[in-house]
């Protein structure tokens, strides 16, 4: 069976954990903890998260989710080793933190390592479309200036058929972008 690796990274509360949790076909490892500071919510990531999709009979997907802080950045090298794909997920109910995003991009660097990008944007059904058409356009600049090439597209953690939409929009641009 081929194995191949996913990057689930995004902001703390952008839904890795739960994008995980609804797409494992195995009981994921998650290392949520009680969250010691307000971060708008209770539990907080410390470690990686792992879920794991069979997509046929021949092809696998293991799914790690990594906490989006740098002080984590040990477990980015472990994760960015032999990545098939990154998806980054946003909040969009909530001011996008390029900054926090920018270090994510610097030290995964999809377009130098030839690694197909998603951005799915979570929560986006609390958001006024006029406003979902904002965000849209301030990550398709951040990632123009990074020579990023990805989709921005809407994702509900909670629905598998949404979160299996956003793995084959994954499949489709590595087809496309970097075909073997």
């Amino acid at each position: 069976m081929m194995y191949k690796k996913v990057a689930i990274i995004g902001d703390v509360g952008a839904g890795k954990t739960c994008l995980i949790n609804t797409l494992s076909q195995i009981s994921t490892l998650d290392t949520d903890v009680l969250s010691s500071v307000d971060i708008g919510k209770k539990m907080t990531t410390v470690g990686i998260d792992y879920g794991r999709i069979n997509l046929d009979d021949e092809t696998a997907l293991g799914l790690y989710g990594i906490p989006g802080q740098e002080r984590y950045s040990f477990l980015w090298e472990y994760v960015n080793q032999s990545l098939y794909g990154i998806v980054l997920l946003y909040k969009a109910s909530e001011g996008l933190s390029f900054q926090s995003t920018q270090v994510l991009l610097d030290h995964f660097k999809p377009a130098q390592n030839r690694v197909p990008c998603v951005v799915a944007l979570t929560h986006a059904e609390s958001v006024e479309a006029e406003q979902l058409g904002e965000i849209t356009q301030q990550i398709n600049q951040l990632l123009l200036e990074n020579h990023i090439k990805a989709p921005v597209m809407p994702v509900d953690a909670r629905s598998f058929d949404s979160c299996v939409s956003v793995l084959q929009a994954l499949a489709a641009i590595g087809l496309y972008q970097y075909p073997d």
